[in-house]
C-alpha cells in the first residue's frame, strides 16, 4: 500500500522495505515451498531451498509496515475518504492481477490446479473465504487479513466521528485483546474475538500504529512498552505456527532464527520511525515500492503453471530466474502503466 504522507516528503524507505519483503516471499515461494508444499511445482532446489525457507515472514514485515501506512493516512481523513482510499489502492489492481490470473490457471493449470468462474465472482469480493471459496491464488489469504484490519480502522474512525480519541485507545484496547490467547483458552467467545480482530496478526499492526506515532510525535516510554510487547506476542505467536510448518513441509524450522527476524523487522522499522535512515530515503525506491503489490499478487501460481510447463525444456536455475525477472516486468507495467490510467478513470 503507498504510503501517502499529509507531509512534504514521501518515506522512500518503507517503499525500499516492502520490496524487500515481497522478494523474500517470491523467493521463498519459488525456491522452497512450490516443491516442498503441497507439490505445487515440480522444480525442487534441495539444499538451497533450505536458505530460502524462512522467505514466508516477509508478510510479518508486510503487517508491520501496513500498519505504519494506514495510521500515517488517516491523520486528516474522514471516514468515506479512508474507504475510497483503501477501495481504489487495493480493488483496481487487485481484479487485474485476478483475472490475469483466472485466465492462466484456467487454461495452462490443469491438472494441479482448477478454477471456476463461481470461484472467479467469489473471489472478486476479496472476502472469498465467506463464501466458502477457494483463493484462486494462494497468496490472497492476507489480503483478507487486511480487510479485517481495515474495518477496525473504519470503526475506529466512526467512533472518532462522535468523540476525537487518540489512536492510542486503539493501540491499548487492541493489544489487551491479543493478550487474551496467553490466558484465554478456546471458547465460542474467544473465537469470534480472534477471527474479528485478527489475533494472529494484531502485534504487527499496533507495532506499525505505533511506529508511526513516534515518526510523528517522537519516541517516548509508552512507545516502547507497547512495542516490546508487540515484539513477545509476534514471536510467540511466529513460533506457535511451527507445527504447522513442520506438519506442512516435512522439514525443521528453528525458533531462534523466527524469533531473530522478527527482532530485526521491529529494529528496522523503529530506525526508519526515528528517521535514523534518511541515506535512504530516496525518490527511486517509489518504483519498486509500487510494483511490490501486482508482484504479490501474480508472482505465485502463475510462476508454478511455468515451471510446471517448461521444467523438462529449460535449466531449472535459468527457469526461475527468467520467471523471476517475467514476473517483476509484468509488475512493472502494472503499476507504472496500467495503474495510472486505472487511477484518471476514478478522479474522473
Amino acid at each position: 500500500m503507498t504510503v501517502s504522507e499529509s507531509q512534504s516528503k514521501r518515506i522512500y524507505q518503507i517503499d525500499l522495505f516492502r520490496f524487500i519483503a515481497a522478494s523474500a516471499v517470491v523467493l521463498y515461494h519459488y525456491l522452497y515451498r512450490g516443491y516442498k508444499g503441497g507439490n505445487m511445482s515440480l522444480l525442487h532446489f534441495d539444499e538451497i531451498g533450505e536458505y530460502f525457507k524462512y522467505g514466508y515472514l516477509g508478510v510479518d514485515l508486510f503487517f508491520i509496515i501496513s500498519g505504519f501506512v494506514i495510521a500515517f493516512s488517516i491523520k486528516h481523513r474522514s471516514l468515506p475518504k479512508f474507504c475510497y482510499s483503501r477501495f481504489k489502492r487495493l480493488y483496481p489492481m487487485y481484479w487485474i492481477c485476478l483475472i490475469i490470473t483466472f485466465v492462466t490457471v484456467y487454461f495452462f493449470g490443469a491438472p494441479r490446479y482448477l478454477v471456476t468462474f463461481k470461484q472467479l465472482f467469489a473471489n472478486l469480493t476479496m472476502i472469498q473465504e465467506l463464501f466458502g471459496q477457494g483463493n484462486i491464488d494462494g497468496a490472497y489469504w492476507s489480503l483478507y487479513v487486511e480487510l479485517k484490519f481495515y474495518l477496525i480502522i473504519a470503526v475506529f474512525l466512526v467512533i472518532n466521528r462522535f468523540k476525537q480519541l487518540s489512536l492510542d485507545y486503539l493501540v491499548y484496547f487492541w493489544l489487551l485483546l491479543s493478550s487474551l490467547r496467553l490466558f484465554v483458552g478456546p471458547s465460542e467467545i474467544y473465537d469470534t474475538v480472534h477471527h474479528l480482530f485478527i489475533l494472529d496478526w494484531s502485534a504487527y499492526f499496533i507495532a506499525g500504529i505505533v511506529f508511526c506515532q513516534i515518526f510523528l510525535q517522537g519516541p517516548a516510554v509508552k512507545h516502547f512498552i507497547v512495542l516490546s510487547w508487540c515484539v513477545y506476542l509476534s514471536i510467540d505467536g511466529a513460533i506457535g505456527r511451527i507445527h504447522w510448518l513442520t506438519r506442512t513441509f516435512h522439514s525443521d524450522f528453528s525458533p531462534y532464527i523466527i524469533a531473530v527476524t522478527i527482532v530485526i523487522f521491529y529494529m528496522v522499522m523503529l530506525v526508519v520511525s526515528c528517521k535514523k535512515l534518511q541515506c535512504l530515503n530516496s525518490p527511486k525506491f517509489i518504483k519498486i515500492g509500487m510494483l511490490t503489490y501486482p508482484l504479490y499478487l501474480i508472482h505465485q501460481h502463475i510462476g508454478f503453471i511455468i515451471f510446471n510447463q517448461l521444467h523438462g525444456y529449460v535449466n531449472k536455475y535459468v527457469l526461475v530466474f527468467a520467471v523471476t525477472l517475467l514476473m517483476l516486468g509484468v509488475a512493472y507495467i502494472l503499476s507504472d502503466w496500467v495503474e495510472p490510467r486505472v487511477m484518471r478513470l476514478f478522479k474522473r
